[in-house]
């Protein structure tokens, strides 16, 4: 039995955390499984032992994922272990059919990482703050068992269907304290307003150019950064070296962990500068209209993956194409922490 009772106004906000949840798992998942996904919410409300209980009768996979910035709180997610045998056999490129063994518990582990870090930019533009979460953490538990209390938390089921692979269910629990502090801001975004609607509001204005050219940069830069790790160049100022990623040096957990990344699709995009704009000065954009980025002619340019920096380069051409030589690229440590928690 919950402590509390929720209004309509706090079922709507949870309707729309949860939504915006399922949006952006279904495409983490999309990419991690090459298969089309689709996330449907069948239900929210107040967390209710007797009816989760019917959905996830068994043995479960329950992985926390506590909130980085913005709550100071913990999602769980309730995955049955058939389930996460199937989604974690084909992101290990198999055909969804092996048996449960603990090595998928490390798997949906990094899955709910990405699914989390994805829905985290989400979260934050609609909320107005920033969001973000730490890395989870994943276990064997039972609903009924002491791991899990009840009382204080909201639960949002979902239907997961996977391409040629049938579908599962699994659930959301998010401290009602969240969704009571989030309800004025998600459910007054929840129509979609017209830009007019709030004059003289501040908005970012996120100036990720992907290329200087649209998306040909965005290949041309990818094509930069593999030639260059795979033949191990040395480019860029002072003569320093760049080489690849050497996964042999890493100890054997994290050896797995990272080989389980290696066929994803990640976003590569290149970020000339940013600045923010009032509302109104958004508007009055238009053909000939020049935007003050905050950097100067001639700096190096941000290299991004999944929005996050990886690299500093400088704007080349190739072939017919733009580029970027990489003059700067954070450490491995640090490239494979980023690659665990995009």
């Amino acid at each position: 039995m919950s402590n509390f009772a929720m209004s309509p106004e706090e079922e709507k906000a949870l309707h729309e955390f949860a939504g915006i949840i399922a949006t952006e798992s279904a495409v983490v998942m999309s990419t991690l499984l090459d298969k089309k996904i689709e996330i449907i919410q069948q239900k929210t409300s107040a967390a209710d032992a007797g009816e989760l209980g019917t959905g996830f009768p068994d043995e479960i996979i329950l992985v926390n994922c506590p909130f980085a910035t913005g709550f100071e709180a913990t999602n769980t997610f309730l995955f049955n272990k058939s389930l996460v045998a199937k989604l974690s056999d084909l992101m290990m490129m198999g055909d969804g059919t092996a048996e449960f063994n603990e090595d998928h518990i490390d798997a949906i582990q990094e899955g709910v990482n990405q699914m989390m870090g994805a829905a985290a930019t989400s979260l934050a533009s609609r909320l107005g703050k920033s969001v973000d979460f730490q890395p989870s953490s994943a276990k064997l538990a039972k609903l009924d068992g002491a791991e899990l209390t009840l009382d204080d938390l909201t639960a949002a089921v979902f239907e997961l269907q996977i391409e040629g692979q049938g579908e599962g269910s699994f659930a959301l629990l998010t401290p009602y304290s969240v969704i009571n502090e989030s309800t004025s801001a998600l459910t007054s975004g929840a129509a979609a307003p017209e830009p007019a609607a709030a004059p003289g509001m501040d908005a970012d204005l996120d100036m990720e150019l992907a290329g200087l050219a649209g998306q040909q940069a965005t290949a041309a830069a990818g094509r930069e950064m593999e030639r260059e790790e795979q033949e191990g160049m040395e480019r860029g100022a002072g003569g320093m070296g760049f080489g690849p990623v050497e996964i042999s040096s890493l100890g054997g957990k994290e050896r797995e962990r990272l080989e389980l990344l290696m066929d994803i699709k990640l976003d590569i995009s290149i970020e000339l500068g940013r600045t923010r704009m009032l509302v109104r000065d958004i508007l009055e954009l238009g053909p000939g209209s020049v935007i003050e980025l905050d950097k100067m002619a001639g700096e190096t340019v941000d290299l991004l993956i999944n929005n996050k920096k990886l690299a500093e380069g400088e704007v080349v051409v190739v072939d017919e194409n733009f580029g970027v030589r990489i003059t700067h690229l954070i450490s491995m440590e640090e490239r494979i922490k980023m690659l665990q928690s995009a």
